[in-house]
């Protein structure tokens, strides 16, 4: 392990992190998979296997869902959403096409008003209330970001526009997760690997005007919870994860699979068609990319140890195991 890794792990725990796993790949290959710390608070240790909760981080399975979709032609960007999906296009949102829904420009960042935990891992309830909400006044320069209803949006219309008519969870593992050969990552956690699962606990989203708390006993540490369906999050191992992105660092394909074309990664380096930064749920220094997912991010003062030169940086944020996943940059793959 180099020094800087192992130093930045020590510091995390000396900082009171718990527990943490961190994995890379380097042109094509896995490089890095080490775990530190307890996955609990009854002092078990993490390991590789341990499986976190990373929420936003896995947004990157239901983008690469729909960009799967477009670049077989099922799907423009450009395309209004209620094209694809007719209940959508309702109350003023008949004009929002599929690139506004994957940059967070729906108007729809907040939970509809009767949404309550149940609900929530219940698709067709959230997608039918979204289509039916009217968006939050001018949504186009609204610093917004969907951080729980994104995914819904998103998902719903990559599995809308699925000619094998598929669920979200399918067409995601059959197009993504399965041709990568990504067995780690879920949006629904499957059965028999509790175990293996972290308990989270601590501030896991912080920053004005939001401060998320997580005890021992918060839902999210519930058996319930872990049952429910979470387009707009993720439960994964850093190593599974970390193989998902490496596609995206080696220009859309790994191992001899082709995921997406290089010149379609290329494009979501780009801002988003705005000028104003994510909101403070997102961090001050996370800005939204044309694909949906993060562009640059909090690095420049270890560019020289990540190799980042100068490029830009493609990567998401989760509150749950907060994570930069940085995986390309314009000047060079890594």
């Amino acid at each position: 392990m180099g020094s800087a890794v192992r130093s930045a792990i020590d510091e995390a725990l000396s900082r009171g992190e718990v527990g943490l796993q961190v994995a890379a790949y380097h042109r094509g290959e896995p490089v890095l998979d080490v775990s530190a710390g307890a996955m609990s608070v009854g002092g078990r240790k993490v390991d590789s296997d341990t499986i976190f909760w990373v929420a936003s981080a896995g947004k990157v399975s239901t983008a690469t869902a729909l960009h799967v979709q477009v670049e077989r032609g099922l799907i423009d960007y450009d395309q209004t959403i209620a094209s694809i999906w007719p209940e959508f296009g309702v109350r003023g949102k008949d004009s929002f096409t599929v690139r506004d829904a994957l940059t967070h420009r729906v108007g729809l960042a907040e939970l509809p008003g009767d949404a309550t935990p149940e609900f929530l891992g219940d698709w067709e309830w959230m997608a039918d209330r979204l289509a039916r909400s009217a968006p939050s006044d001018d949504p186009a320069r609204r610093n917004a970001y969907h951080a729980r209803t994104w995914g819904y949006v998103v998902g719903e219309i990559a599995r809308r526009a699925d000619p094998a008519g598929r669920s979200f969870e399918d067409l995601v593992r059959d197009e993504v997760h399965a041709p990568l050969g990504v067995s780690g990552v879920w949006h629904r956690l499957p059965a028999g690997v509790e175990e293996r699962v972290a308990i989270m606990r601590g501030d896991i989203l912080s920053g004005e005007p939001a401060t998320f708390t997580v005890r021992a006993d918060h839902e999210i540490n519930t058996p319930e919870y872990r049952d429910r369906i979470d387009p707009s999050g993720a439960w994964v191992t850093a190593r599974e994860a970390a193989r998902l992105w490496a596609a995206y660092a080696q220009g859309g394909a790994l191992d001899g699979t082709r995921l997406l074309a290089a010149d379609r990664i290329e494009t979501f380096l780009d801002r988003r068609a705005c000028t104003f930064e994510a909101g403070s749920i997102a961090g001050p220094r996370a800005v939204i990319g044309a694909g949906g997912l993060m562009v640059g991010g909090p690095v420049p003062a270890h560019r020289e140890v990540l190799g980042f030169g100068g490029g830009r940086v493609l990567w998401h944020p989760g509150a749950g195991a907060p994570s930069a996943s940085p995986t390309w940059t314009r000047n060079s793959p890594s």
